[in-house]
């Protein structure tokens, strides 16, 4: 099998805060039952909702300072759990 390095990127990040979601993970009161996912710039049910953002695979739930956010060098969006962000990257020296 041949190996093969991940080519170093230069990707921007931000550790998420409230106002930078896309959208809320809905859910019941009392429950863990995800209704649904829904665009902050529509209506969004009366729920348990928890800040979302959209990436190319779908939506994904992300809480504040638990969550980097990173976009890609296509301008693409994902999010990445803190802990694993700081071991993985290193800040770029402009």
């Amino acid at each position: 099998m041949t190996k093969y390095r991940k080519r170093p990127v230069v990707v921007e990040a931000v550790l998420f805060e409230r106002g930078m979601e896309d959208g809320y993970a809905s859910y019941p009161v009392f429950s863990d039952k995800l209704i649904g996912f829904y665009p902050k710039s529509g209506p969004v049910p009366k729920a348990n909702n928890k800040p979302a953002i959209k990436t190319l695979e779908g939506w994904y739930e992300v809480e504040v300072a638990k969550h980097y956010i990173v976009t890609g060098i296509r301008g693409e969006r994902y999010p990445v759990e803190k802990e694993i962000f700081e071991e993985t990257y290193e800040k770029v020296n402009e």
